[in-house]
């Protein structure tokens, strides 16, 4: 079978699963219960929730919109006005192609002994999962889900958003431009009104490999509790990211991950918690984790704001536990004391024009 044709049929099964008329008749039958919070957003007491969740192959959209109620029920019950769902929010939806429940159980087995065998020879490199290195596979299945995901992840979060009154981060999902793929999350507001979609700019190895495209710009998002920004995961290994969000005055910023590498404190390091000490924003960053078609994917949710401003002087206002595992983490940020922080901060912002002239025309080959 030609790759076009898979992906049309798996485009045509999608569409049959995850249908709006499916979701809105489930989502009507909820009776979720709208909590009354004030209209009026307080800037010095903003509560905000980041998703940490396992990846778990669902075998209907009713049970993958259960999931996402879950956590939302939680974030409202504790008050919280925004919350951040993961990268790759959409990878339990697989669990609705025929056969998955199978294919994905022996090719984690297999990578999970592979990776025994690795330990046991005191190696550091990892296999690739057999999935993984049918790259042109992978791509036609992205191609083939990207549509009817897409437009069902949108619908259903801005019920959800809607009906729970706050604001929703969608997490990842994949977005198809003609023939072009993207890695995108979209934000929405507690009316269920979508606010905005951004598109991933720095992509992984896997990513490029899948063919999948990069963007190339980021756009800001005025709420009533501040301006967000909202790249995705790698955006944050490099600080011109975050260099470039508090050039548009952004105050935080919404980080989605899934970290394709077994977890590693060090390597966590090189990406949200070092950005936001470089630039005085809040970071909120969710996180999805566990192992799908022979894939292990790792990080912690978490909630950083500048040294100064934790009790504890360590950057974290709050953080999962562990990097497995369902956790929601909830923090409050308070504008008024991170302006001040910005005020207090001796070398933020700090500026050597004539350097950077010369350091961004040899680095992005400018002229």
């Amino acid at each position: 079978m030609g790759a076009v044709n898979m992906e049309f049929l798996i485009e045509k099964w999608f569409n049959k699963k995850i249908s709006l008329e499916r979701i809105e008749k489930y989502c009507q039958q909820l009776r979720i219960e709208r909590k009354k919070l004030s209209e009026d957003i307080d800037p010095d007491d903003i509560r905000v929730s980041c998703v940490q969740r396992q990846i778990h192959p669902v075998n209907s959209i009713e049970r993958y919109i259960d999931m996402l109620c879950g956590f939302m029920d939680q974030a409202v019950k504790e008050d919280s006005r925004l919350i951040i769902f993961p990268e790759y929010n959409f990878f339990d939806l697989f669990g609705l192609i025929p056969g998955f429940y199978c294919l994905n159980q022996i090719l984690n087995k297999r990578a999970i002994k592979a990776k025994e065998r690795e330990k046991e020879r005191g190696e550091d490199r990892e296999e690739e999962s057999d999935l993984k290195r049918n790259n042109h596979f992978l791509t036609t299945i992205f191609k083939g889900v990207a549509k009817p995901v897409e437009t069902g992840i949108k619908r259903i979060l801005s019920l959800l958003a809607k009906e729970y009154g706050i604001y929703v981060y969608s997490g990842s999902y994949i977005l198809k431009e003609k023939e072009a793929i993207y890695n995108a999350g979209s934000l929405f507001g507690p009316d269920g009104n979508l606010i905005g979609t951004q598109r991933k700019m720095h992509l992984t190895d896997f990513e490029v490999k899948i063919e999948i495209k990069r963007a190339s710009k980021m756009e800001a998002y005025s709420l009533p509790f501040g301006k967000v920004v909202c790249p995705i995961c790698m955006d944050a290994t490099y600080f011109e990211t975050f260099r470039i969000a508090r050039e548009m005055v952004a105050d935080m910023v919404i980080l989605p991950i899934a970290n394709l590498e077994e977890y590693s404190t060090w390597k966590a390091l090189r990406g949200i918690w070092p950005r936001v000490q470089e630039s005085y924003l809040y970071g909120l960053k969710s996180s999805l984790n566990g192992w799908i078609v022979g894939m292990h994917f790792t990080g912690k949710a978490g909630i950083f704001a500048p040294l100064s401003m934790t009790e504890k002087k360590d950057g974290i206002l709050s953080l999962s536990p562990s990097y497995g595992g369902n956790h929601l983490v909830t923090a409050n940020l308070n504008l008024k004391k991170l302006y001040e922080a910005r005020e207090k901060a001796e070398y933020q912002e700090d500026k050597n024009a004539e350097f950077e002239e010369k350091y961004i025309e040899r680095t992005y080959n400018i002229n």
